[in-house]
């Protein structure tokens, strides 16, 4: 998808990839008459006006880590 199609400012995407970097913030996202088309309806949304995301990322514990380790390792081995 082209920038021209999607409407979409370029720096949207650096902002939330900021925003994920910080740890603790907030973006506001600025839509301007998209239109979104959801699987199994007919009708299309329209979205205009302001949308507010608040982003609160935390570093995982050591106990959370290795949780996360073991479902990675279980997750790969069953799709091999």
């Amino acid at each position: 998808m082209s920038k021209e199609n999607s409407g979409m400012d370029a720096t949207f995407f650096e902002g939330l990839i900021e925003s994920l970097a910080d740890k603790h913030s907030q973006m506001d996202i600025n839509f301007q008459k998209t239109h979104i088309r959801l699987p199994g309806m007919e009708k299309t949304l329209e979205i205009d006006g302001l949308v507010t995301l608040s982003i609160h990322v935390r570093e995982l514990t050591e106990e959370e880590k290795k949780a996360s380790t073991k479902k990675n390792v279980v997750l790969m081995t069953a799709k091999a």
